[in-house]
Formats: structure tokens, C-alpha cells, sequence
């Protein structure tokens, strides 16, 4: 009976372990800011130490574009449960997974990796191989359907791993013929190329999620020494 007991309390530990320490929030948590607390993080054999974000209007949808890099605390031979959350918001729609590939180091191959879906949860659950390098480099792609000039991505679950992120960047394009209105972080546009905007952070703890919203932009109006001619 005891090692029965026992059996059922590191079954409950481990599925603690996946449900909280994802990258995303735990599902008893999924306000803003309500992010897991405790000693879960710390136990992973990986440490989030960085990601560079493109997030891209195609129509109707937003794609995420994400490459995150993990630092193993270790060497294992088992695979690593992460949970990757979407944007629960009225103002968006669905979402698809579309990818994911892991890569060992920077010069490693990548190759594509396990993930599923959880039922009655915006999130996927991914499956990273052993640790068997120094890191591990995650990129992922996912769409989600947008309702109207605005867009959401899920930033604040990086207080899950309780330690910022060395390192975070995030690239914005909008189609032609919309311009900006507002964004949550301050993204600045680039000189060489329109419709294209980037912010970076180093030590980013955000306390809210990356959104933007845009409109149509009005018509050019001629000079008049154009419409002289």
C-alpha cells in the first residue's frame, strides 16, 4: 500500500511539473500575472535564457514566428515536457500549431520535435529531446485568426521560470496599407524597409504580453506641384 501511495504522489508531481512549468501558464493561473510560483522551475533541466520573436499579419492571421533557446542544467536521457500557451483573448480567434524543430547547439541539425494538443487548454504540450549538448534552440510556428487591427502574443509566461530573459527580440511586420497605432512595448520602426518594427530588451521580466494594434492608412495625398502637371 505505502509503495502505491508513494507511486501516485510522483505520478501527481510529474503531471505538477508539465501543467506548470511550460512556457507557458499554469491552467489554475491564467490571468495576467497569475504565473506559478515555487520551487518547479528550479527542478527542470533547462533554464529559458532567450527568444527572438517575428510576428507577421497574412491576411486575417497573425504568425508567430519564434526561435527560444534553453541552457541545459544537465545531461538526461528522458524527454522534456514544456507547455507553449496561446493568446485567450475575445479579440482573436483560433489558433494552429503548425511546427516545431529542435535543434542541439547552434551548429546541431534541426530536427522535428513531438507536441500535442491539450484538451480544454489554449496550449500545446512539446516534447523536447535529452538534453545532450549545452543548449537546446526550440523555433516554432503557429497562426491564430485575427478579428480586426489587433494582435496578441503571449509574453508574461516567462515569469514561470522565475529569472528573466537574458537576452529578448521581437519583429513586427504589417502589411502594405496599414500603419501602427499602438504597441505594449516601444517598437521602433526600420529605416530600410516599411512596415517593419523591432524592440529588444536584455533582462526582460515582462509584466504584460507584447500587443499591437493598426488601421488602414488614409491615401496619399499628391504634392501640388504633382497635381500641377
Amino acid at each position: 500500500m505505502r509503495t502505491a501511495r508513494a507511486a501516485i504522489v510522483l505520478a501527481l508531481r510529474a503531471l505538477l511539473a508539465v501543467g506548470l512549468l511550460g512556457l507557458g501558464p499554469a491552467r489554475a493561473n491564467d490571468r495576467p500575472g497569475g504565473q506559478p510560483r515555487g520551487p518547479f522551475a528550479r527542478s527542470l533541466p533547462l533554464v529559458f535564457d532567450s527568444e527572438r520573436i517575428t510576428l507577421e499579419i497574412l491576411g486575417d492571421s497573425l504568425e508567430v514566428r519564434g526561435r527560444y533557446l534553453l541552457r541545459c542544467q544537465g545531461r538526461g536521457d528522458a524527454s522534456i515536457p514544456l507547455v507553449y500557451p496561446f493568446p485567450q483573448d475575445s479579440l482573436l480567434g483560433g489558433w494552429r500549431f503548425v511546427s516545431l524543430e529542435v535543434r542541439p547547439g547552434l551548429a546541431g541539425a534541426a530536427k522535428p520535435a513531438r507536441w500535442d494538443s491539450l484538451p480544454g487548454r489554449a496550449a500545446v504540450r512539446w516534447w523536447l529531446p535529452p538534453c545532450a549538448s549545452d543548449t537546446l534552440i526550440a523555433e516554432a510556428v503557429y497562426r491564430q485568426a485575427l478579428h480586426g487591427g489587433y494582435a496578441r502574443y503571449i509574453v508574461t509566461s516567462t515569469r514561470a521560470w522565475e529569472r528573466p530573459l537574458r537576452h529578448a527580440a521581437f519583429e513586427i511586420r504589417l502589411p502594405a496599407g496599414v500603419e501602427p497605432v499602438e504597441f505594449s512595448f516601444p517598437f521602433a520602426a526600420s529605416e530600410g524597409e516599411t512596415g517593419f518594427y523591432r524592440y529588444e530588451a536584455t533582462d526582460f521580466l515582462p509584466d504584460r504580453d507584447v500587443t499591437l494594434r493598426w488601421r488602414s492608412a488614409p491615401p496619399a495625398v499628391p504634392s501640388p506641384s504633382v497635381m500641377a502637371r
